[in-house]
């Protein structure tokens, strides 16, 4: 069996500002890993069949595959490193976590909280149902698993 090699594909819109700010990070990690993993932009716009076949719902929207298979699939703006790492699942053929950062974590856990405690010293209903929502919020990428 002949493995084909690793790609990004990254669907942009070319009336897209945050695609538009995102192509030159997309095109530095590209270079990056020029020779290991090839990258494909497509223009949904000119390539409508290729993006129905990702399914392709909102722009930009990047997949790596490996072995032809979808390994890993991010919507929206991404930092370069967060690019670097979609690039490095590509090639390695590894899911890429997309869980928020301790910080994050730690400050939505706050806010529920906080509803919570205000919740508790006005007796207002509707701020426990703020905080339950809060803290769900803070601990989804580790529900929804």
């Amino acid at each position: 069996m002949v493995k084909s090699q690793p790609e990004v594909l990254y669907f942009y819109g070319s009336n897209c500002p945050v695609c538009k700010t995102m192509t030159p990070f997309i095109d530095e990690a590209g270079e990056k890993f020029e020779g290991r993993v090839a990258l494909r932009k497509v223009n949904v716009s000119q390539s409508q069949k290729l993006a129905q076949r990702y399914r392709v719902m909102a722009v930009p929207t990047t997949v790596s595959i490996s072995d032809g298979a979808e390994v890993t699939r991010v919507v929206g703006a991404r930092t370069p490193g967060a690019l670097r790492r979609l690039f490095e699942s590509a090639e390695t053929g590894k899911v890429l976590e997309s869980g928020i950062s301790a910080v994050d974590r730690g400050m939505r856990f706050g806010v529920a909280v906080g509803f919570g405690g205000f919740a508790l010293w006005t007796g207002v209903w509707v701020l426990w149902i703020l905080a339950a929502g809060a803290l769900v919020f803070a601990f989804w990428d580790k529900i929804r698993r």
